[in-house]
């Protein structure tokens, strides 16, 4: 593959990753710690491996570990944020494993131009599905009833913790047991959380 054509191939991979993390933005305030480590690492490893890939085949794996890994750890650690520390942490490792694993794909699979050519067609299509299944879990993911954990300010899904304690007449949720016992053992430290919650 030419380096245009990877060039062009790269650029496309890039404006779809910011497009898709861009959309993404209008659920932040309904993403739980745990969907956000998903996103993180989605956009990290997925957007990492296709670029490696694209400049492994038009260059060498210095330049291709390079640029893979800063952009794979930029986008999974800038869209991962929203999972808190967590998320961007997940999305800084996601980035990191994805541009070296894309980057020797891309020099190793440099045959001939039908392997390049097939290569390159399925890294983009399962870039493009990867992107489509984030999006999609994202928005099943957020259509819960969310609560807010008073101790932690974390989203936690009512559906699914089991973890609540009552207060007051009203069921409070959790993301972890270590919260609950911190509000069990003092709820009027965290009764402003509660009451405007």
């Amino acid at each position: 593959m030419s380096l245009p054509a990877a060039t062009a191939a790269a650029l496309c991979v890039i404006a779809i990753s910011a497009g898709v993390g861009w959309y993404l933005e209008r659920y932040k305030s309904a993403v739980t710690e745990m969907l956000g480590m998903m996103i993180g690492m989605t956009f990290g490893m997925m957007t990492g491996i296709t670029l490696g890939y694209f400049v492994g085949v038009a260059t060498d794996m210095f330049v291709s570990n390079l640029i893979a890994v800063i952009l794979g750890v930029g986008f999974g650690v800038f869209f991962g944020r929203v999972g808190g520390l967590m998320g961007m942490m997940d999305g800084g490792m996601g980035g990191m494993m994805g541009g070296m694993m894309g980057a020797m794909l891309g020099v190793m699979v440099n045959l001939g131009p039908v392997q390049v050519w097939i290569t390159a067609a399925l890294m983009m299509a399962l870039f493009v599905l990867s992107m489509v299944a984030l999006v999609r879990l994202v928005q099943n993911g957020t259509s819960h009833l969310l609560a807010t954990d008073p101790v932690c300010n974390m989203l936690v899904d009512v559906t699914t913790t089991k973890l609540t304690s009552e207060y007051q007449g009203k069921t409070i949720y959790f993301c972890a047991p270590a919260c609950k016992r911190a509000f069990d053992k003092a709820p009027g430290k965290y009764v402003k959380a509660v009451v405007s919650g």
